[in-house]
């Protein structure tokens, strides 16, 4: 029995160099989501008031009336995420805690014990440069530090 992995392969290295659909509709789906975050068109509005509303793309859930394609949008919307990293311009689109804006990783996954106790983890950088980001307790030495 011959498995698809290796039907997929390219002829040089003993396949049959068949493109793997679901690898490809998941890279055409990133492409949408890399769309969807960085081009001005009517379909990017009509997506963004259908059903991202006043969320980010970091926030957004799945909700029960979803239409099929934004459903699987949303399942690979974890990938798209880990190679995403924001321009932060004025500040007013990226998300503090959620976005990649400083570091390899957003900052609530770089320090989840701050961002379980932050009080609004959908702050916007403008947001926190202006005020204070507030916790639901004080913070020790360590946290602190952080």
């Amino acid at each position: 029995m011959i498995k698809w992995i290796r039907i997929c392969k390219n002829r040089k290295k003993g396949g049959l160099g068949i493109r793997d659909l679901s690898k490809m509709n998941i890279r055409l789906m990133m492409k949408w989501w890399w769309k969807l975050d960085n081009e001005k068109g009517l379909w990017q509005e009509i997506v963004r008031f259908k059903y991202l509303k006043k969320d980010s793309i970091c926030s957004v859930k799945h909700k029960q009336n979803d239409s099929a394609i934004w459903s699987d949008l949303l399942k690979i919307k974890e990938i798209y995420l880990q190679g995403r990293k924001m321009i932060i311009k004025d500040g007013q689109r990226t998300l503090f805690w959620k976005d990649t804006w400083l570091m390899e990783k957003p900052l609530g996954k770089l320090f989840p014990d701050l961002f379980k106790m932050c009080s609004q983890p959908n702050i916007s950088v403008a947001f926190a440069k202006q005020n204070s980001v507030d916790f639901s307790r004080w913070l020790i030495d360590d946290l602190r530090d952080d």
